[in-house]
C-alpha cells in the first residue's frame, strides 16, 4: 500500500488542511450533518480521504443514539472497520469521469432508494462531479431535492464553476485549498515516523516546495526517495527529483541582481547536467521572487526588477511545455532581465553594415547630400527641357 494511503488521516482532527479540519470539528459539535456536500479543491489535497472519515462518522455505532456533539470515529466498530478496509458495500465511491452518463445516474438514482445492508447510512462520494453531463446532473437534481433520510451524498470537484447552480445550492459547500509549505511538512513527518526514515527538515521542505500544495504528490515523492533506503540526503533528491535547494534559487536570483549573465550561464549548465526539473525550478523561482517583491515594496523601495523577473517567468512557464529544452525558456527569462538592467546602462546597440549604424551627424550629412543631390538634378532636368520647349517653337516658326 502507498504511504499516502497508508497515512491517509483517520479522523478529522487528523486533518493536516487546518481549514477544512476547523469546519468538520464544528459540524461535530453541533451534530448539523447535511445530506450533502459539495468538497471544492485542487488534487490532492484531501477531499476524498475527509469524505471517507465523514462517512465512518456518521455509521460509527459510538455515534448511533446522538442528534448533537458527535464523536470521531472510533475506527474499531464493524461500521468503521468495514469503511475504513473499503470493503463495505453502502459506500458507494463512482467516478463521474468514467461514469457521468445520464443511464448511470437514473440507476443510482434507483438504488439509492433502497436500504442500506450493512450500515445506517449509504453514503455515494462522487469524484470529479463536475463531469457529469448535463441530463445526468438533471437527473442527480431530482434526488438531491428529495433525498432519502438513508442517504448521504459527497461530491468531490476541482472546478466549481462547472457544477450548476441547482445542484450547488443543495449541497453543504466545504472549500479545500493547496496546502501550506507548514501543513505538507506536517504531514509527510507522519510517514517518516512510520517508516522510521532518516530526513532533514531542510529536505523535507524541499519536498514540500516540489508538491505545489498537494499532499498526495508530497507522499509519492517521499516514497520515491525512501526507495533508495532510508537515508534521504541532498544527493538522493537531486538523483529522483533534480531538484535545487532555495539557497541555489536565491543565489540564481542574487546573480540577475546583480547582472551576472555568467553565473546565470554557468548555473543553468549544471541544472542541465543534474537533470532539474523546469517545472519545479520556475515555481521555486517564482516563489522567491514574489517574497522579494513583497519586501522591497514593505521597505519603500522599487520593485521594479522583481516585477520583471515574475512577468518573464510566468511567460516562460508556458513555453516549458513546447521548449525541447525545458530549462531554455527559464535561462532566456533570467539573461533577458540581466541584460537589460545592466548597470542601468541602455542596451548595447547591434552593429549593422548600412546607414542605421553610422553616426547620427555622418547620417544626417548623407541624407542632405541625397536631397541636394535630387534638387540639382531636377533643376538641370527642367532647364534641359525650357531648352528643348524653345528650340521646338523656333524650328516651327
Amino acid at each position: 500500500m502507498s504511504f499516502y494511503q497508508t497515512y491517509r488521516p483517520k479522523k478529522i482532527a487528523d486533518l493536516d488542511l487546518v481549514a477544512v479540519r476547523d469546519v468538520l470539528l464544528s459540524t461535530l459539535a453541533s451534530g448539523k450533518i447535511s445530506h450533502a456536500y459539495l468538497f471544492v479543491g485542487p488534487r490532492g489535497s484531501g477531499k476524498t480521504s475527509t469524505a471517507r472519515i465523514l462517512a465512518q462518522l456518521v455509521n460509527c455505532e459510538k455515534n448511533a443514539c446522538k442528534s448533537s456533539d458527535f464523536s470521531e470515529p472510533c475506527g474499531e466498530c464493524e461500521a468503521c472497520r468495514v469503511i475504513g478496509g473499503g470493503s463495505s458495500v453502502d459506500v458507494i465511491e463512482i467516478d463521474a469521469a468514467s461514469n457521468g452518463l445520464v443511464d448511470d445516474i437514473r440507476d443510482l438514482r434507483e438504488k439509492v432508494r433502497l436500504s442500506p445492508v450493512q450500515l445506517k447510512k449509504k453514503i455515494y462520494i462522487i469524484d470529479e462531479v463536475h463531469m457529469v453531463s448535463t441530463a445526468g446532473f438533471n437527473a442527480l437534481l431530482k434526488t438531491l431535492e428529495e433525498p432519502p433520510a438513508h442517504a448521504l451524498f459527497i461530491l468531490c470537484t476541482t472546478e466549481s464553476q462547472k457544477v450548476p447552480e441547482t445542484i450547488a445550492s443543495r449541497c453543504a459547500r466545504v472549500n479545500f485549498t493547496k496546502a501550506t509549505i507548514d501543513e505538507v511538512i506536517g504531514s509527510l513527518l507522519k510517514a517518516v515516523k512510520g517508516e522510521k526514515l532518516d530526513v532533514d527538515k531542510e529536505i523535507l521542505q524541499q519536498i514540500a516546495e516540489a508538491t505545489d500544495g498537494s499532499f498526495r504528490e508530497g507522499h509519492k515523492i517521499l516514497e520515491q526517495l525512501s526507495s533508495y533506503g532510508t537515508k534521504i540526503d541532498e544527493q538522493v533528491l537531486t538523483k529522483v527529483l533534480g531538484v535545487v535547494g532555495r539557497h541555489s534559487v536565491k543565489k540564481l536570483l542574487d546573480f540577475v541582481m546583480v547582472f551576472d549573465t555568467d553565473g546565470i550561464i554557468k548555473m543553468f549548465d549544471e541544472m542541465e547536467k543534474t537533470g532539474v526539473k523546469a517545472g519545479i525550478l520556475v515555481t521555486l523561482l517564482l516563489r522567491e521572487a514574489k517574497l522579494e517583491m513583497e519586501k522591497q515594496i514593505r521597505s519603500g523601495e522599487s520593485p521594479a526588477i522583481y516585477l520583471r523577473i515574475i512577468d518573464n517567468l510566468i511567460s516562460s512557464a508556458d513555453r516549458i511545455k513546447i521548449s525541447p529544452l525545458p530549462l531554455l525558456p527559464i535561462e532566456i527569462a533570467l539573461l533577458s532581465v540581466a541584460i537589460d538592467e545592466k548597470g542601468g546602462e541602455p542596451r548595447p546597440k547591434v552593429q549593422i553594415p548600412s546607414t542605421a549604424s553610422k553616426p547620427a551627424q555622418e547620417t544626417k550629412k548623407h541624407e542632405d547630400s541625397i536631397v541636394k543631390l535630387s534638387a540639382e538634378t531636377l533643376i538641370k532636368r527642367e532647364e534641359t527641357e525650357d531648352v528643348d520647349r524653345k528650340t521646338v517653337q523656333d524650328d516651327s516658326g
